[in-house]
């Protein structure tokens, strides 16, 4: 019987109250792969984990070690204890690098975010490094893939596989209203600052329409607001009439908000690695504004408004193109759904369980 033991990054929370992009995708690849009833999730927030996913939380260690090194030692000690064949560490190639001395079995690197901004992996050198040491290297994106490989030299290139991240699609979806949707961090990388910057200009124009911001600086419901959360907020003041701040959603909220929305706006500042909300936006049928930056341009193709000049003055004439024009907007909307069709959940999970049978045949 083979097993799996999926490593997150200690911070990020399984559950519904605490989430993350990373959890998410753990998550959907479990509960759709033909591995799933012998993969365990490893974490190190003590909640209870998804619905369907077997999860384990690490204990926080003894009072002399630090939690990175705790989080190593207790992960390195549930591998020994119960024969696992298979180790796929999150985003944290550091982490990867100090697990390997401590277990003998294949390890993977799955990697959600650009790996020339990670420790251990900045240079060609340690990205060289890890592609030897690892059985596969997983992408979110042909950008991330890029990134891995710039300027690296190595025969085992073919380690390195694009897995896009997917989702199920809705069947059916209720009525749309004059709601323009953004949802993601608060952090000044996924550019809700100039968003709400070009609502402010744009909504006293459009007084039947109103702005709605899901998510918060943190991965969890925090009451605390961020200094940026607290900026976002008073450049919205003129406007709050029209603006609601939800704050940390579940999962489901989330989706719930995409699905009512007529338009929905990922303005990201930062080159996306993939762009999640991106593509649940389009799958739930709003009409999308993009940056385009990074990844967002191979999950959208031609299926949003993307933006080549990303500023509030672009937004907002983006944001009326489609408040007023009935006819583009709806396009956008079908134009999404069939290119969301494309990011299948059960259809990206035959993929990564393909490099995984690969692994374990050889």
């Amino acid at each position: 019987m083979t097993r799996i033991v999926s490593i997150l990054p200690k911070g990020e929370g399984f559950s519904d109250q605490s989430f993350g992009a990373i959890s998410l995708c753990v998550r959907d690849f479990t509960l759709h792969s033909q591995y799933r009833d012998t993969t365990v999730v490893l974490g190190g927030i003590d909640l209870p984990g998804f619905d369907g996913v077997e999860f384990q939380a690490m204990p926080a260690g003894r009072w002399y070690e630090n939690r990175t090194s705790a989080y190593v030692n207790e992960c390195a000690r549930f591998i020994n204890e119960n024969n696992i064949d298979l180790v796929e560490v999150h985003n944290r190639p550091r982490f990867l690098l100090r697990l390997s001395r401590k277990v003998k079995c294949r390890l993977a690197l799955h990697l959600h975010n650009d790996p020339q901004e990670m420790d251990k992996a900045r240079s060609a050198v340690e990205r060289r490094q890890l592609l030897h040491m690892c059985s596969a290297v997983y992408c979110v994106s042909e950008y991330v893939r890029d990134r891995f490989l710039q300027s690296v030299d190595s025969p085992y290139k073919n380690k390195v596989h694009v897995v896009y991240n997917g989702i199920a699609q809705p069947t059916s979806l209720p009525a749309k209203e004059n709601i323009i949707v953004f949802a993601g961090r608060m952090t000044e990388g996924k550019g809700a600052l100039l968003l709400a910057q070009a609502l402010r200009v744009v909504l006293p124009q459009l007084p039947e329409w109103r702005g709605v911001f899901i998510g918060s600086g943190r991965h969890e419901a925090n009451d605390k607001l961020t200094d940026y959360e607290k900026q976002v907020a008073q450049v919205l003041e003129p406007v709050k009439a029209q603006i609601r701040m939800r704050g940390f959603l579940t999962h489901e909220g989330t989706l719930e908000h995409f699905a009512n929305a007529h338009i929905a706006v990922v303005p990201s500042v930062w080159n996306e690695p993939f762009g999640r909300t991106a593509l649940e936006a389009m799958a739930y049928g709003a009409a999308l504004i993009s940056s385009g930056r990074g990844g967002l341009k191979e999950v959208t193709a031609d299926a949003a408004l993307t933006l080549s000049d990303l500023n509030a003055e672009a937004l907002a004439k983006a944001i009326m193109t489609l408040a007023e024009n009935a006819t583009e907007r709806e396009r956008l909307q079908s134009a999404g759904r069939v290119r969301a069709e494309k990011f299948s959940i059960a259809e990206c999970t035959k993929l990564l369980d393909n490099v995984r049978s690969r692994i374990f045949a050889h």
